[in-house]
Parts: structure tokens; sequence; C-alpha cells
């Protein structure tokens, strides 16, 4: 049995089913991480939502920015944005079905026996695993409630606070929670985020969340995504995999049980247009 982990899909189902291939990943023998954003932007949300629930057994999902405005979008709480290529998928009748699974992925997986964890965008420099995990249930628990659709009507009714100091209401700390799992890339040395998929004027004082994070925690190893501007980043306490398929780019996927300091790592051409210009 492998273990393996791919980067963002974005709805692209053609590199990813090309991508198992090469790895030889077969159903039923082996495992699969995904580290989220399997959706939106890519010709086929609706293939890939499908196909990855088909191999539910096999896979292991955290949850991503698009695949939280996915679900946004399927209970109504919020209009297409520009890119947004999810109306087949909300149109579809397995569609109820399909969201009902994905609201409830995590936002952080851990396997101790394989010695990573995964989240799709980061973590908080600050927040220890067992921190970090309680941080995520909290979020995770009204997502896979009766009140779903309220809870996201409220994650998309005001901006996220920049620092968890800074939260003065438990609707702001679930926002921060929001912003650290599914979109973080650059924080300072005192844990303030910078939210926008573009590097602020002020940036000297910002680093890589995983810089923080990796020196401020040795013990552990992140899988993670999100980060398309970045590339794919493999050392050996950090597999950044989204390498931008969306974008034209690379879909990449990684093996984690190998042994090796580096894990080694399998790349699928994505020629696909872009839907957008910019990264995100």
């Amino acid at each position: 049995m492998a273990l393996y982990a791919i980067g963002d899909l974005q709805g692209c189902l053609n590199p990813f089913e090309a991508l198992l291939e090469r790895i030889g990943f077969r159903k039923g023998r082996d495992r699969l991480w995904l580290a989220g954003d399997l959706v939106n932007r890519g010709p086929d949300s609706l293939g890939v939502l499908r196909s990855v629930y088909a191999l539910r057994g096999e896979v292991q999902v955290v949850l991503g920015n698009h695949d939280l405005y996915c679900l946004a979008r399927a209970a109504g709480v919020l209009e297409a944005k520009d890119g947004d290529t999810l109306s087949p998928l909300l149109a579809a009748p397995d569609g109820p079905e399909l969201f009902d699974w994905l609201r409830r992925q995590p936002f952080l997986h851990e396997d101790g026996s394989a010695g990573w964890c995964m989240v799709h965008a980061g973590l908080h420099p600050d927040w220890d695993l067992e921190l970090a995990r309680r941080h995520a249930e909290s979020l995770s628990a009204p997502l896979r409630g009766p009140g779903w659709r309220e809870f996201l009507a409220m994650l998309w009714g005001g901006p996220a606070p920049a620092r968890w100091e800074d939260c003065g209401s438990e609707e702001e700390r679930q926002r921060f929670r929001a912003g650290v799992f599914t979109r973080t890339r650059l924080v300072t040395a005192d844990g303030r985020f910078h939210w926008p998929a573009k590097p602020p004027q002020e940036s000297s004082s910002y680093q890589p969340w995983h810089a923080l994070y990796l020196a401020r925690h040795p013990g552990v190893r992140v899988v993670c995504g999100h980060w398309a501007a970045q590339g794919l980043v493999r050392q050996e306490r950090l597999l950044a995999l989204d390498s931008g398929c969306v974008w034209g780019k690379q879909l990449s996927a990684a093996r984690l049980d190998s042994g090796a300091a580096l894990a080694p790592v399998w790349q699928q051409a994505c020629p696909q247009a872009a839907a957008m210009k910019d990264e995100g």
C-alpha cells in the first residue's frame, strides 16, 4: 500500500486521471490525500467531485477556499464571481449528495503513522498541532451540522481580522480560523496575516507562513496547497503541492511513505488555458 498526496485540482479532471495513472494508484490498495480546492475555475468540477467521491474509501480531503465558496454557492448565500465554473455541478442531480459529503470533510488532517499533517493553505505559527486541531474542529462542527447554510452566510458576512487577538466575537474568530486554514500565504512574526493573493506593499515584515511555522514546531511535517504563485516546494518537512494546474502549469503528486528524506514527486502537464489572469 502506498500513500500519495496531490495538490489543488480545481476542476481539472483529465490531468487528475492521468496523474493517478502515472503514479500507479490502485483503488482498494493505495491511499490518497488531496490538499483542497477540488473544484472551480477548471473545466470539469462535476467530474472531479464525482471521481473523488467514488474513491472516498481511499481518499482523505481537506477543505480549501474554493471548496467553501462552492458550498456557499450551493447554499444560495453567494452569487457567482468572475471565473466561476460551477454551474454544471450546481445543476447536477447528484449535487446535493456530493455537497453533503464535501461539507463533512475536515480542515486539518493528521496521520501519526505517516508522520505528516495536511491543510489546504497554512497554519498559524503560534498554534501547535493540538491547538490547531481544536481550531479546525471548531470550524468543522457547524459546517457538518444542520445550520451549515447559515454558518456559511456568516463566514461571508464580514472580513476576517488580521490577528487572532483582534477577534472580538465568535463570528470573527470563525472567519479568522477559515482564513488561516484556507487562505494563508503571508504572516508576520507577531501573527498578523495578509489574506489577499497579492503581497502587501509593506512586504518586508511578512514571511511565508511555513518559514515561521516549521521553525517554531520542529517536529511537524506539512502537506499543503493553495499558493500557485509560489509553485511546488519540496522540502524534508514541507510539501507545498499547488503547482498551478488550472493556470496551465502542472499537477503535482508526492509519495509520503517512501522513507526518503525528500518525498518522490511526479508532475502532470495541464495545458488548458487559465480561467482568470490572477492566480488565487
